[in-house]
């Protein structure tokens, strides 16, 4: 096996892992935190006095990831099929 084959296999095998890691962490750990807000649900209003409830996470703090997202779209698709 030459050298170029060798590299090919690994860099395949590791886009593999890479996407079964991410797909086990969006089904184990759906949310993430909120970048807007860095989590906390609040953001300072525009006089930097009062807080408000950050409107991209409604105040919780957390946000759907993206994988997960995809997959329960796709899901409701299929669901939707039927």
């Amino acid at each position: 096996m030459d050298p170029r084959t060798k590299l090919t296999i690994i860099l395949f095998l590791l886009g593999v892992a890479v996407t079964l890691g991410y797909a086990f962490a969006c089904w184990v750990w759906p949310f993430k935190a909120c970048p807007r807000c860095d989590g906390t649900g609040k953001r300072r209003s525009p006089s930097r006095r009062a807080f408000r409830v950050c409107r991209r996470c409604d105040g919780s703090g957390r946000r759907l990831r993206a994988g997960r997202w995809i997959y329960n779209h796709l899901a409701s698709v299929r669901r939707d099929a039927r």
